[in-house]
């Protein structure tokens, strides 16, 4: 194998396959990653079982070829590489990695020991880019991180005519977004594990991008994402998603309107007192006002009121200051609606400019209803 390659390119591929080597590899192998000279591109692979990631630079090939090297060192060495270009060749049992100044020899194993990355697949899905990376945003932080329950670790897609339902939930609260696809799709559901998904909204591709496509391999019960210079392969997670449709409620007894920045600062504030009393804020809503409370023996208490809009009967309701927070860090617009029935029921939040947005939440017992 020989291939020439940029520092720069080397090393961005280089960072992003190596979120996908095991830290506690089952194999030996799979503390590896798997480098391939192919024509004119050069392919960096690598894989945890769960997850794996062909990353493609531009570089000139002189010679085809493929090898394994330990991706610690080699992505170590290359990240310290001026930016020049880097040569690449094997010899005998060696990978030799030479930029200006500086060289190197590395052991290598054969390809042939390195677990093969799925990307054949039986069905193809087009999104459009810029909105499925904002709709995953909006519903991925709701996901489990939880093992005793892994397809709640999981976001669910649901396909019926031209829309997906995107939906995530830990038990505790639901995100729900809705995408508009260009064409219909025969009625489809799977699940996608969420560490997933949030390493593809972290990757921007090197190529303005409109479309992408999202492939099934039924047979491996995996799903796999095509870009112009990757492709992530991943299983599905096995087992049946809850059925949201329940949980989402039917009726309100009062609906709020108020400043999103407003209530995330009030509730940062609380969050001060509350982290030593289970994390748990109230809200008190009554008149044109929310009034915002927290306290700890310990800390003292805090108080904190903002204006809103408010129809319907009065309110007094208790969160984990946590779950509002990750709510209104990840939702865009000025304004937030929330609809509430009892005080123990679960709470609906929607985004005031998108009806394709639904949040819901769990209340906690208010101590004095005890």
């Amino acid at each position: 194998m020989k291939a020439i390659i940029l520092q720069e390119n080397l090393s961005r591929g280089l960072s992003i396959t190596n979120r996908f080597v095991s830290s506690r590899p089952q194999l030996p192998i799979l503390n590896s990653i798997a480098l391939q000279a192919e024509k004119n591109r050069f392919k960096i692979s690598a894989t945890n079982l769960e997850v794996g990631v062909n990353y493609y630079c531009g570089a000139k090939i002189e010679e085809e070829g493929s090898v394994t090297v330990l991706s610690k060192t080699f992505s170590d060495f290359a990240s310290s590489l001026p930016a020049e270009k880097v040569i690449l060749t094997t010899k005998k049992d060696n990978l030799i990695v030479v930029c200006g100044n500086y060289r190197a020899s590395l052991p290598t194993n054969t390809i042939g020991d390195f677990p093969k990355i799925p990307t054949k697949v039986d069905k193809k899905i087009s999104f459009p880019y810029q909105k499925f990376i904002e709709a995953i945003k909006s519903v991925v932080f709701a996901a489990s991180n939880d093992d005793s329950r892994p397809v709640l670790s999981g976001i669910n897609f649901r396909f019926s005519q031209q829309n997906c339902l995107l939906s995530a939930t830990d038990g505790y609260r639901l995100s729900f977004k809705k995408i508009k696809l260009d064409k219909k799709y025969s009625d489809l559901e799977f699940i996608i594990p969420s560490m997933v998904l949030t390493e593809l909204i972290r990757i921007k591709s090197e190529k303005e991008l409109s479309v992408f496509e999202l492939g099934l391999a039924n047979e491996e019960k995996q799903a796999v994402f095509f870009l112009p210079d990757l492709e992530f392969s991943s299983r599905l997670l096995e087992g049946e998603y809850p059925d949201i449709k329940k949980v989402i409620p039917k009726e309100k007894d009062t609906t709020v309107v108020v400043d999103r920045e407003e209530l995330l600062g009030a509730i940062r504030t609380a969050a001060i007192f509350a982290r030593e009393s289970a994390n748990i804020v109230r809200l008190e809503i009554a008149g044109n006002k929310i009034k915002i409370l927290a306290n700890a023996p310990s800390l003292g208490e805090n108080t904190s009121r903002i204006e809103a809009k408010i129809d319907g009967k009065n309110q007094r309701v208790a969160f984990n200051f946590r779950f509002l927070i990750d709510l209104l860090v990840n939702l865009d617009g000025q304004q937030v609606i929330i609809e509430l029935q009892e005080s123990l029921k679960p709470v609906v939040f929607k985004n005031i400019k998108d009806k394709t947005f639904l949040h819901i939440i769990m209340p906690v017992r208010i101590q004095e209803e005890e």
